[in-house]
């Protein structure tokens, strides 16, 4: 219902402006087929305006997602954490909700400054091997191969601390303590004991929420190959959310575990 209700809140003023353009031109018949780049193209040269709506409202809306998934994130945490007691106590989902908005918040921004700082570095990382383009490198391939390299690197760093982030999120609301830096180290030391534990059960969820993802982008290639009707591709991609809602459920539930049985 969530994703349902922010989808609305983009695609509905984008349908109404579309509807109000395009209405009486026989453009939406060369959409019939699929995705048309030189239409767009067009479309977005006679009416820049849609550009800026599109983006603005993006915006607007994720950054009220990113809010909204904070904010429940504090409720799941506390349910998983008292699951014998709090089974049937929806009140309880709520006050962890708002109890560790705040918190979750602060350490979301912390690891969004982690995050940017990696992404700077190994860009930082790429222009100095690079430096001299084609004039030092006898092909575009060297260059690309580096491209690899650091993109690589970056991905591996990146998975890692958005695991950090997991598990700090798991410390705060498990230990209930509001000096969220404090538990960043809590979790960097913890995960870093335990890497082996710890990174190959975050590696092998993120491998399938690849795996699903793939499986999900076949799919739905197939799906408006064969010209089977919208329904389906909408029922597809709500099971596509749920096993995503699941791996996640998944992960922070064995997170928890694992901090409670080394608490133990």
């Amino acid at each position: 219902m969530v994703n349902l209700l922010f989808a609305g809140l983009v695609v509905v003023p984008l349908l109404y402006y579309l509807g109000d353009k395009l209405a009486f031109t026989k453009a939406t018949d060369r959409l019939i087929g699929g995705f048309d780049f030189t239409l767009f193209n067009d479309f977005l040269n006679q009416y820049p305006e849609f550009l800026r709506l599109m983006s603005t409202q993006t915006i607007v809306v994720g950054i009220l997602f990113i809010l909204l998934y904070i904010f429940l994130t504090g409720g799941i945490l506390t349910r998983l954490k008292n699951t014998e007691t709090d089974l049937h106590r929806l009140g309880n989902f709520w006050m962890g909700c708002g109890k560790y908005f705040f918190r979750l918040l602060r350490l979301f921004f912390y690891f969004t400054l982690i995050h940017l700082s990696i992404a700077g570095l190994f860009i930082a990382i790429f222009s100095w091997s690079v430096a001299g383009g084609l004039d030092y490198f006898t092909s575009e391939a060297a260059i690309f191969y580096r491209a690899k390299i650091c993109f690589f690197s970056y991905i591996f760093f990146a998975l890692f601390f958005f695991m950090v982030h997991d598990y700090a999120k798991v410390m705060v609301v498990s230990k209930n303590h509001r000096l969220v830096f404090r538990e960043f180290w809590s979790a960097f030391k913890f995960v870093s004991k335990n890497i082996r534990t710890t990174f190959g059960l975050y590696l092998l969820l993120f491998g399938c929420f690849v795996l699903t993802t793939t499986l999900y982008g076949i799919l739905d290639g197939w799906i408006h190959r064969m010209g089977i009707p919208s329904l389906v591709l909408f029922l597809t991609g709500q099971i596509y959310l749920l096993l995503q809602i699941g791996f996640k459920l998944i992960n922070l539930g064995s997170i928890l575990n694992n901090v409670k049985i080394n608490n133990e």
